[in-house]
């Protein structure tokens, strides 16, 4: 009977990180999909972070995200990276970031991020924040970012 119990743990857990499990990591509003929302942190006491995601618009009709906001956090700005010779800067996105019909934007390293600024709480790995995108056309959604700390996203990517 024990033995059946520990199996029994051991095939929900394993069904807790299964592939399907990662897939719940995606949300959907009207043509836009918006994947694998994440908030990187240097520390889990960091009071900022940057955000990454990517939004697929299967739709005929260009879209484009206007404002991310959140609780957990004082600011949230929308951001490229723009390298000036050997110097990487950082510029905010005035008017948002558009969302081509048909086509895919990604908010990776090195490019576009979410900016979370003046974090509020302890931000410990695998800690999910709700957070609220507005899209020009589709309206509004709110996504789970999942927190990480940056030392371990490199060792994953």
């Amino acid at each position: 009977m024990r033995l059946m119990r520990l199996s029994l743990r051991l095939v929900l857990a394993a069904a807790l990180v299964s592939p399907g499990a990662a897939a719940a990591h995606e949300y959907r509003l009207g043509a836009l999909r918006i994947t694998h929302p994440v908030l990187r942190v240097a520390s889990p006491v960091s009071k900022t972070g940057a955000g990454y995601l990517a939004i697929s618009n299967s739709g005929r009709v260009d879209d484009r995200l206007i404002a991310v906001t959140t609780a957990a956090a004082n600011r949230s700005d929308l951001h490229g990276t723009i390298a000036h010779g050997a110097v990487m800067q950082m510029r905010a996105q005035a008017g948002g970031v558009p969302v081509p019909a048909g086509g895919r934007v990604a908010f990776a390293p090195g490019g576009l991020h979410v900016m979370f600024i003046g974090l509020k709480g302890d931000m410990p790995a695998g800690r999910m924040i709700p957070v609220q995108l507005l899209f020009e056309k589709a309206g509004r959604i709110t996504v789970q970012f999942k927190v990480e700390a940056i030392a371990a996203a490199a060792h994953n990517h």
